[in-house]
């Protein structure tokens, strides 16, 4: 299957003309044309369609040695596409040009345009980027309004910024992001925390809880569920959030965070920030733990060179009350070799146990 060629040279494939050999005859209704490379060398081997211009398709096959391609005749049409890997005809074909002879056929055809793959594909592509484009300058439009109002779902974590841009969430985003990975890299100077020193502690330990079995609620949830960010359990999350309970505003982060940026509000982008540079003012762990699940996997430093920097991590975020990752952890540990790592992560499960909701 020949490759895609530049455009300059797709242009010389647009050469078409009737096989004239009498053993090659063909019912009136459809006729062969030979397609070519370069003037005088059929195109051989080359995979094609014959369709209406509304889509239909008539024929398909692979040219020959001879660059043959089959076309036929569809009753009431005089529109059709030949297209190949490289190209695509459009041509206007009147019923009478199927009833003459073969080699009177191609006069009788009026080419109405010709196209390239590449021209195809840089045009979508522009296109695609003028959606884009429009669809950005919305986001903005509906994030001035947003921000004029500030009585979003989220509005308890502070006002808006009057201007906000996808460029201007990447430079507040990477400050945190740079905040947390310093943050990260300070922490483990001397290596893993010692987990040995595990202590179970109840949510509260660690800040205010208010309304937490609205938490709860929300994270025995179905993952359908979670995906919406709508209805009555998100609602209750949203309240608890801003009552001020570290773990609803945890899972509210996780909600917006987890999902592509691209299908984000400018004004949920900001909220994302805002809940990140809270999360991180409090040292909550599952911050830590979500934040560095794209880390590159690395050996560890010092006596703990046998554990990956992105599991010290997940032990780091366990010991700073990360339910999940003392839940993840704890089976982890359970497979050392030291006692007393194996007793840790029992006690680590068992702590994560009595907080996360079974699934």
């Amino acid at each position: 299957m020949p490759k895609l060629l530049s455009k300059s040279t797709l242009l010389t494939l647009s050469l078409l003309s009737p096989l004239s050999q009498a053993a090659d005859a063909v019912p009136a209704t459809g006729h062969y044309l030979t397609l070519y490379a370069v003037p005088g060398v059929p195109q051989n081997d080359d995979p094609y369609t014959w369709s209406t211009a509304g889509g239909k398709q008539l024929s398909k096959g692979v040219t020959k040695a001879d660059g043959r391609a089959y076309v036929s005749w569809e009753e009431g049409e005089e529109n059709y596409i030949l297209k190949t890997v490289s190209m695509r005809w459009q041509l206007k074909v009147p019923a009478q040009c199927w009833q003459g002879a073969p080699a009177a056929f191609l006069d009788c055809v009026q080419l109405a345009k010709t196209t390239s793959r590449y021209d195809e594909e840089q045009d979508a592509l522009k296109l695609a980027e003028q959606q884009k484009e429009v669809q950005m300058q919305a986001k903005i439009a509906a994030y001035a309004v947003a921000a004029r109002a500030n009585d979003d779902e989220l509005a308890w974590l502070g006002r808006l910024p009057a201007g906000w841009t996808l460029e201007g969430y990447g430079k507040r985003l990477l400050g945190i992001g740079d905040k947390v990975a310093r943050y990260i890299a300070d922490e483990f100077k001397e290596g893993v925390p010692d987990v040995r020193q595990f202590v179970c502690r109840t949510p509260d330990d660690y800040g205010p809880v208010p309304d937490q079995a609205a938490v709860a609620a929300w994270m025995a949830a179905p993952r359908d569920v979670r995906k919406v960010r709508a209805g009555p359990a998100w609602d209750a999350l949203v309240a608890a959030g801003e009552k001020g309970n570290w773990m609803a505003r945890l899972e509210l982060y996780y909600a917006l965070a987890g999902g592509k940026v691209g299908d984000l509000s400018l004004l949920e982008q900001y909220r994302i920030v805002q809940l990140m540079e809270w999360l991180h003012k409090k040292k909550v762990g599952g911050l830590y733990s979500f934040f560095s699940a794209g880390a590159p996997v690395a050996p560890g430093p010092g006596n703990s060179g046998t554990w990956r920097r992105q599991d010290q991590i997940y032990l780091y975020a366990a010991m700073l009350g990360d339910y999940h990752e003392q839940n993840s952890m704890g089976k982890v540990l359970q497979r050392e070799a030291d006692p007393a790592l194996v007793a840790a992560g029992q006690k680590m499960q068992a702590c994560a146990a009595a907080v996360l909701p079974p699934r």
